[in-house]
């Protein structure tokens, strides 16, 4: 039996204007699941350097 639930988790940077936008970045990995199934998880509006994201620390 395979419990497996995958997750695409896409974060947007405060400080480049030119950075991917979230809604790009859970498209490509949706493209890339093939159709299946997962959970998404977005933090928008917070740095890379800090891993301390509401949505980040929910993947745990």
């Amino acid at each position: 039996m395979n419990n497996r639930i995958d997750a695409i988790y896409a974060r947007q940077s405060v400080d480049k204007k030119d950075s991917i936008s979230i809604e790009s970045q859970i498209e490509f990995c949706k493209y890339e699941l093939k159709g299946g199934s997962c959970r998404e998880y977005t933090d928008k509006g917070f740095s890379g350097k800090n891993t301390d994201r509401p949505k980040f620390q929910e993947l745990y």
